[in-house]
């Protein structure tokens, strides 16, 4: 992947990310984590900013939601809900948690799920 296209990207750890999901990918026919690193390469401005009542609602039983941005904490979280993200806002981190529900990084949740099944991209 070159890297002109992520002008104003400096976090190596952040850049990381982005490779180590295409790298997913590839390997393991995966295009819900290229979708995924292709919408954390536009500009930040850019990225999805999702609600937890959102998530809530276009979450099924058993999936996972990506979301490639922020998840914001307005609404409520349904029992057990899992969501990751690049950032996640204070209260929606504390409405997950008393929701029994959990807030994974990107790379976490496609380190736990290579091949993507069962992952929904919100935002």
């Amino acid at each position: 992947m070159g890297r002109s296209n992520l002008k104003g990207k400096t976090s190596s750890e952040f850049l990381s990310t982005i490779d180590e999901l295409r790298r997913l990918s590839r390997e393991k026919n995966a295009p819900v984590w290229r979708s995924v690193a292709e919408r954390l390469e536009r500009p930040s401005r850019n990225w999805a900013e999702v609600n937890l009542d959102r998530a809530s609602a276009n979450l099924k039983e058993g999936e996972v939601g990506a979301v490639p941005g922020k998840v914001l904490g307005v609404g409520r979280a349904r029992k057990g809900l899992v969501l990751a993200a690049c950032g996640f806002s204070k209260t929606a981190r504390d409405k997950l948690a008393a929701a029994g529900g959990s807030a994974l990084t990107l790379r976490e949740l496609a380190a736990g799920n290579p091949k993507g099944t069962r992952v929904r991209i919100l935002g």
